[in-house]
């Protein structure tokens, strides 16, 4: 991948702007021709640095789980943002989005059911990844588009990578295991490849193109036997067939097989799916295996904790208070507790729906469903296909990942929301797209404009 900022051309402006000035001032400049080229290099660089770094961190989870490194090094980056975009007003919806966030943990401690400590690791990590992201975007000019392909590039070399490190694992420990590569779990692989997947399908559909980046994705996600990423590839092929009319009926009927197939063929596959309909049947966990007892366990809270809170939940963070209150009733656990593993995925709640319905409440996660179907893009061309990609994603975390701040978390959400405004005209985009049309230049500095990017 090129330079996002281009070093040159950051040089030929500063040197631009500095015989501008000589001509407009006669008088001897405060700072010479020298110093201006090196800040402007400087910013460039900076900028570069914060552009690959941010892509980068977005598949580190592992080493975030590992060194727990996740809070810092975004703090660092804010820090360091702020130096190469300048302070603008927040906008509107993220200050009412913050505080909302406070007045949740607020009500919750006040009840009783929340705690200080718990409530405050979520908002500060949520609200600087929130600040950060939209600064980082601003520093893109909202240009989601060259971020979603670079992610899509990266995601394909991430995926190239897990095969070999599967291969070695599986000659390490003499027995087949699931691929997760550089994840932390198959599920949260399926998660950061999903995105890239779904646009390796696409693109092959209409194009022609992306077919070996197509194979390896498939490959890799038949590999990592996650029952999840199966039912998120299926959602996925839902909307990827949906859009033309004459797929619409065999959409169905393809998934059916194929999900039948991963259901006969995979043992891993079947025990999971016939033990959770069984738990959940008859709220039995006694020796079901444990992404069932994550799953089936956090349900059963959460449907306790909305019988006494069912419109605010019990505030943001108080997921775990309410696990440790209501786990000890659960039948079967007991066996859980001979392992210690009761309180496995405790704190995440094992969904992004049981977390956001325990800890916000029926309004809480209402308003998530209208945010994915108000900025949801539909049709055809290349901004639905984005959309489609990261619900796609989004669909696996609301069964699976309830973690409110994963690194690539408010990376696709960010992408969700500009890829909307892209999609319907908004001023700015409108403004750069017909500067690149009557002058010949791209909108974004050293490279073409969007609807090239696209499209290659």
């Amino acid at each position: 991948m090129r330079n996002i900022f281009s070093i040159r051309q950051a040089t030929r402006r500063a040197a631009a702007h500095h015989w501008r000035c000589q001509l407009n001032n006669p008088e001897p400049l405060s700072h010479n021709y020298t110093t201006t080229v090196r800040q402007s290099r400087a910013n460039a660089w900076l900028r570069n640095y914060l552009y690959y770094s941010t892509l980068i961190y977005v598949f580190s989870h592992l080493l975030i789980a590992r060194f727990g490194l996740s809070i810092r090094l975004i703090e660092l980056n804010l820090l360091l943002i702020c130096l190469v975009v300048r302070f603008a007003r927040v906008p509107k919806w993220i200050f009412w989005f913050i505080l909302y966030l406070a007045i949740s943990g607020a009500i919750g401690i006040e009840r009783g059911r929340d705690t200080f400590s718990g409530f405050f690791i979520e908002f500060r990590a949520i609200s600087i990844n929130v600040l950060y992201y939209y600064y980082f975007f601003t520093m893109l000019r909202d240009d989601a588009e060259r971020a979603f392909l670079a992610y899509a590039r990266l995601a394909f070399w991430f995926a190239v990578i897990a095969v070999p490190v599967w291969a070695i694992t599986c000659i390490a420990f003499n027995a087949f295991i699931r691929l997760r590569g550089l994840a932390t779990e198959p599920a949260q692989y399926c998660v950061l490849i999903l995105p890239a997947y779904y646009w390796a399908a696409y693109r092959f559909l209409t194009a022609r193109k992306k077919a070996i980046d197509l194979i390896v994705f498939t490959l890799t996600l038949v590999l990592s036997v996650s029952s999840l990423g199966y039912m998120s590839a299926a959602f996925g092929i839902v909307l990827l067939l949906s859009v033309r009319k004459r797929y619409l009926v065999a959409a169905p009927i393809i998934v059916g097989m194929l999900l039948g197939i991963a259901y006969e063929v995979s043992s891993a596959v079947r025990i999971r799916v016939d033990e959770t309909i069984l738990a959940a049947t008859t709220d039995e966990l006694a020796g079901v295996n444990l992404s069932t007892y994550s799953l089936i366990s956090n349900a059963i809270i959460t449907q306790q904790v909305l019988k006494e809170s069912p419109l605010i939940g019990n505030g943001l963070g108080s997921h775990p208070e309410s696990h440790e209150r209501f786990i000890g009733s659960i039948p079967g656990v007991q066996y859980f507790e001979n392992l210690n593993l009761e309180s496995m995925n405790a704190l995440e709640a094992g969904s992004l729906s049981f977390r956001v319905l325990s800890e916000f409440g029926l309004i809480g996660y209402f308003g998530i469903l209208v945010f994915l179907w108000h900025f949801h893009v539909g049709g055809r061309g290349p901004h639905a296909a984005i959309s489609n990609a990261i619900l796609v994603c989004f669909f696996l975390k609301l069964i699976r990942s309830g973690e409110y701040f994963q690194p690539e978390q408010f990376f696709f959400v960010f992408i969700y929301l500009l890829n909307y405004r892209t999609a319907h005209g908004s001023p700015d985009r409108v403004r750069d797209r017909l500067w690149s049309k009557l002058t010949g230049r791209p909108s974004f500095v050293g490279h073409e404009p969007a609807h090239a990017r696209m499209n290659g």
